[in-house]
């Protein structure tokens, strides 16, 4: 799915229209059209904004598969013993 598609997906899924979309990531209205419509590919700050909003729709921006469910990360614990240990 071309990622212009996965942006207007994520937001229509969210109920926002594009104008309350671009004014809650700070991205231009015609930027958001022009990636929606496929007239130009996304540069990473777009990507960044949209996944810093709703990091829930992070890795599924990112894949090329279907709905992608992100899972939790356990925080990192310091006491994990080496492998030279």
């Amino acid at each position: 799915m071309p990622i212009g598609e996965k942006v207007r997906k994520i937001r229509e899924s969210l109920g926002f229209g594009r104008t309350e979309f671009s004014r809650r990531t700070g991205i231009p209205k015609d930027t958001l059209i022009g990636t929606e419509l496929g007239r130009r590919e996304p540069r990473a700050g777009i990507l960044i904004a949209i996944a810093k909003q709703w990091p829930q729709y992070a890795a599924f921006l990112l894949m090329d598969e279907g709905v992608v469910v992100q899972q939790e990360i356990p925080p990192y614990k310091d006491d994990v013993p080496d492998a030279e240990s």
